[in-house]
Order: C-alpha cells, then sequence, then structure tokens
C-alpha cells in the first residue's frame, strides 16, 4: 500500500485502497513519534470515553505511554503501527496498530488500537487507517461495549460480535466485546 492512502468503496466486496485526498495524511509510524503518539492515545481516549474512565487511568497513560509507544515503534516484532497526520502541520490525529497473534487466537491478526480524533470523525480516516492496518485480511478487535460508533463502523467493515467479553480492570474496569471477521 502506498503511504497515503484511502478507502473507496466499488460497490462490492471489501473496500479497495486507494489515494487519501484532503488535509490528511497516513504514514508509517516511526519512533520519533512516541511522545506524540502518547499524547494522541490519551486525547483520544477522553474523547471517546469522558469521565467512563478514572482520572488516574489517564494520567497513568500520560506518564507510562511515551516509552512504552517508544518501545513498540522500536521492535520490529511488536506489530505494525499507522499514524494520520494533518499534512499542513504534521500533527498526529488518528492511529491504528495491528499485532499478528498467531495460531493459537480466534483469528490470526488483532487490530490492537484504532482511534481517530473527534474532530476527524466522518473523514475517511478511520477506514483509511484500518486498511493499512490489517486490510482485509481476517482479524479480531475489542471493542468498548458502550462504544455503540465504534462497533457500527466495525460492523460495517465485516466485523461481527462473537459473545466474547471482557473486563479491563486496569483500564479503569472498561467492558470490552470482541468482534471478529
Amino acid at each position: 500500500m502506498g503511504a497515503a492512502c484511502g478507502l473507496r468503496n466499488r460497490g462490492r466486496g471489501w473496500p479497495t485502497v486507494g489515494p487519501m485526498a484532503g488535509p490528511l495524511h497516513i504514514r508509517a509510524a516511526r519512533p520519533d513519534d512516541a511522545v506524540a503518539l502518547a499524547a494522541l492515545h490519551v486525547q483520544a481516549w477522553r474523547e471517546t470515553y469522558a469521565d467512563g474512565v478514572p482520572e488516574p487511568v489517564y494520567a497513568r497513560m500520560a506518564e507510562e505511554g511515551p516509552g512504552r509507544w517508544a518501545q513498540r515503534l522500536e521492535d520490529p516484532d511488536a506489530g505494525a503501527t499507522w499514524v494520520g497526520t494533518e499534512r499542513e502541520t504534521g500533527e498526529l490525529v488518528g492511529f491504528s496498530r495491528a499485532e499478528a497473534t498467531g495460531t493459537g487466537e480466534v483469528r490470526p491478526l488483532l487490530l490492537a488500537g484504532l482511534y481517530v480524533l473527534a474532530r476527524w470523525h466522518g473523514q475517511g480516516l478511520g477506514q483509511a487507517l484500518l486498511a493499512h492496518a490489517i486490510g482485509d485480511a481476517p482479524a479480531y478487535l475489542w471493542v468498548a461495549e458502550g462504544n455503540g460508533r465504534a462497533q457500527r463502523f466495525y460492523t460495517r467493515s465485516g466485523f461481527v460480535l462473537d459473545g466474547e467479553r471482557r473486563v479491563e480492570e486496569q483500564w479503569g474496569g472498561i467492558a470490552d466485546l470482541r468482534m471478529v471477521r
């Protein structure tokens, strides 16, 4: 896939990847993106989950995030991370991350994260980041139980709920539902 991609649906089958037009650009994340990715991650969580996540969790994410992201981005076996940026400023406004999970999981590929800042919702960035991260491969993901917008987004991309649920205490007790395709 090219460095700047978006999604076009030709009306049948899986969508195809094409150029990302307009003010947004997608590229592979680099180790020097770690601090900005950590800040983006916290901001996206605040916009998505608001008071549903306790403040100490956000504080821990802000404190530990840069190191965690640096570790992921420097390790070639830690999966792939893509970032959406504003063309003019280079500001990170979204990201996707995928990891190969192997044969012991429900699917061999995990969409480990996909977040877009609220001001860019509805612009095609989420679809483009999804296409970069996993294409049309069989994959699975965990989505917050109360995040209907995200569940609808993934359903449009061929994912279905499979009945699995988990509660993540370390993230403030968020209940997640598994979706597969």
